[in-house]
């Protein structure tokens, strides 16, 4: 029970601190942001409502695509993913004393650290395995549909965003770049962190078990 609690507890910590890297990167739009990133605050500035809500949309297309291509790729967890991340981007986002001290900091520094966040909190979640995001759940059903590797599904996702994202006008720069090489090495850092955490709680169960 201590495990399974620890697990929904860093899920959650791993959601905020994702929530809190998209937010840091939003106020350095100038230098770029990853392919996903990039096509959310895009359609942020062109239509307006707010982050959250695009990544909730783009997230329900995902979702909607998967369950009729192969619903056993959907869970409980996959949409609540798909609320939680939303939710936390908009209230981190409307925290006004929060996102003025992050305006405060250089921008090189903005986005490193958006990006350590962005890369931990995503590693910190998947590492827990409480549920698949809609994302990979559309990249595993279209490897399987394609017969590509997940990795090679990945990247024509990550190119299609890409293009969207150039068509309107979206923060596309040299961080981009930087961003695509370096957050998978950050996420892994995470994922093996979160797993030595998963398993000194699980171990010391066991000790009181015993």
């Amino acid at each position: 029970m201590i495990r399974l609690k620890f697990e929904y507890v860093l899920f959650l910590v791993g959601l905020l601190i994702l929530a809190l890297g998209i937010n840091m990167m939003t106020t350095i739009t100038s230098f770029g942001l990853s392919p996903y990133d990039s096509l959310f605050i895009a359609l942020f500035q062109n239509f307006g409502i707010s982050i959250g809500f695009w990544m909730f949309a783009i997230n329900f297309t995902f979702v909607c695509i998967v369950f009729f291509m192969d619903r056993s790729y959907i869970t409980v967890g996959s949409l609540l993913v798909m609320i939680l991340i939303s939710v936390f981007v908009d209230l981190i986002g409307s925290i006004d004393t929060l996102m003025a001290g992050i305006r405060t900091l250089p921008p090189l520094l903005t986005m490193a650290l958006g990006n350590i966040c962005i890369g931990s909190g995503i590693g910190l979640y998947v590492c827990t395995q409480v549920c698949t995001a809609p994302q990979e759940s559309f990249v595993l059903v279209m490897s399987k549909r394609l017969k590509w590797t997940f990795r090679r599904t990945e990247i024509l996702l990550a190119c299609l965003f890409l293009s969207a994202s150039f068509l309107l006008d979206g923060p596309i720069y040299y961080g981009t770049i930087v961003l695509s090489f370096t957050t998978g090495y950050i996420i892994q850092a995470a994922i093996n962190v979160g797993n030595k955490l998963l398993q000194r709680v699980n171990g010391a169960k066991k000790v009181q078990a015993a």
